[in-house]
């Protein structure tokens, strides 16, 4: 049975757009909750925080393998709907498989398994998305499917996996979490119809089938291979602070789980706010504007969670104001990607960004921070996050404006007019 348009609120655009957020949040929420687990998991594995940064790592690099290889796959075979079903499907088992660990050894090649899965399921969720949207609601329906992953990782991850862990324990957390995605997987299969491109976007190069050539072409637009610093930075930035803030609140400022929890869920749910925000504000004034404005402020974030992070009060403060900065991630990671190539090659834009990204961000970001927290103290896990977000300010300044209220056509007619 399929969704039919209607008219008013209950069509298939917006039907679509309820079903890829719940996915999208759950991706991140399946990612990201052992964030929170780490100071219940760790005494029991035996990790120090270099060990922690190398969890977070490893699932980075399999991620960003899978993302290329699979996604870059569907715009040439043209199979979304079932391989976004198979892959939502395994990282569901990958996420049961985590409460069965009893080693550090077990636990890299859980979160390989799981990144290999979850890897190919966001740029696959935009480009759908992408395709099916009206050109007036695409930054807004691609901004707000990309905040659940704030909102389910980082708002709501912490207080359920913490809650879970707390009450029952860290290992029944994942056995728990792991059914919402197994449910979902069956919704898609249900509803979800294949991709067709909205006519208000289709152009003459759309109805063409993919090339090599033209693939490799993507390399030569701007807003792609400058997309990809950006796109490191932002998930060095990121994952840096969302692997060591838990630990600098419980283990460092010795706050209980109760106000630990609650900072970092008002900490995902600002940044949730920023995300849904940022781009709905760029399809009015642009993505460029929108991009400097946002990251600029995301650079005091780090800042102010070295300064104030054991005067509780002040931290929440700066919370709520600083994380609305990181709003700007939907327009690096796939807004600005997808409209910067022919729709036919959206998922592959978004998934060349997202293997640099995490080859190198979701990598050496962790990893890095870990170190430093090792040698000089947890919160000099910080000084990642501050350099990445200076240098994701200063590049933002160099990208091609993409929204379509400021420019006729968003794809370019020729790659090497970009260059």
């Amino acid at each position: 049975m399929k969704m039919e348009k209607r008219k008013g609120w209950r069509t298939y655009e917006n039907g679509l757009v309820l079903m890829m957020f719940i996915v999208f949040g759950l991706v991140f929420f399946e990612r990201l909750n052992i964030l929170y687990l780490f100071p219940y998991m760790a005494p029991d594995l035996g990790m120090n925080n270099t060990q922690i940064g190398l969890t977070v790592g490893v699932l980075g690099i399999a991620w960003a393998i899978s993302t290329m290889v699979f996604s870059s796959l569907s715009d040439f075979i043209g199979s979304k709907k079932g391989m976004l079903v198979v892959f939502i499907l395994i990282f569901s088992v990958a996420t049961f498989l985590g409460g069965l660990v009893g080693s550090l050894g077990s636990l890299l090649l859980v979160r390989a398994f799981m990144g290999a899965a979850e890897g190919p399921v966001v740029p696959l969720i935009q480009s759908i998305v992408a395709a099916e949207s009206t050109p007036r609601r695409r930054g807004f329906n691609m901004g707000l499917i990309q905040s659940a992953s704030n909102l389910f990782g980082s708002a709501l991850a912490p207080v359920i996996a913490i809650g879970l862990a707390t009450a029952i324990s860290w290992r029944s957390a994942f056995y728990v979490t792991a059914i919402p995605a197994f449910v979902m997987a069956l919704v898609l299969m249900k509803f979800l119809r294949k991709p067709v491109i909205h006519p208000e976007a289709v152009g003459p190069e759309e109805n063409s089938k993919p090339t090599r050539k033209e693939f490799f072409q993507l390399l030569k637009r701007r807003n792609i291979w400058l997309g990809m610093i950006l796109s490191v930075g932002n998930i060095m930035f990121l994952l840096s602070i969302a692997t060591y803030l838990p630990n600098l609140l419980i283990d460092e400022a010795k706050y209980s789980d109760g106000a630990s929890s609650a900072a970092l869920g008002l900490f995902g749910l600002l940044i949730f706010i920023g995300q849904a925000a940022a781009p709905a504000i760029s399809d009015r004034i642009g993505r460029k504007p929108t991009l400097i404005l946002f990251s600029f402020v995301a650079i005091f974030l780090p800042i102010a969670i070295i300064l104030f992070y054991q005067n509780y009060a002040v931290l929440l403060v700066c919370l709520i104001v600083l994380a609305l900065g990181n709003g700007y991630q939907p327009l690096v990671v796939a807004i600005i990607p997808a409209e910067s190539v022919p729709r036919k090659f959206a998922a592959s834009s978004i998934a060349i960004l997202l293997l640099v990204a995490e080859l190198i961000g979701g990598t050496l970001g962790p990893v890095l921070s870990g170190v430093l927290a090792d040698n000089f103290g947890l919160s000099a896990s910080m000084w990642i996050p501050i350099g990445a977000a200076i240098a994701v300010f200063l590049c933002s300044f160099g990208v091609r404006e993409t929204a379509p209220v400021k420019v006729q056509h968003a794809v370019p007619p020729h790659p090497d007019v970009t260059v």
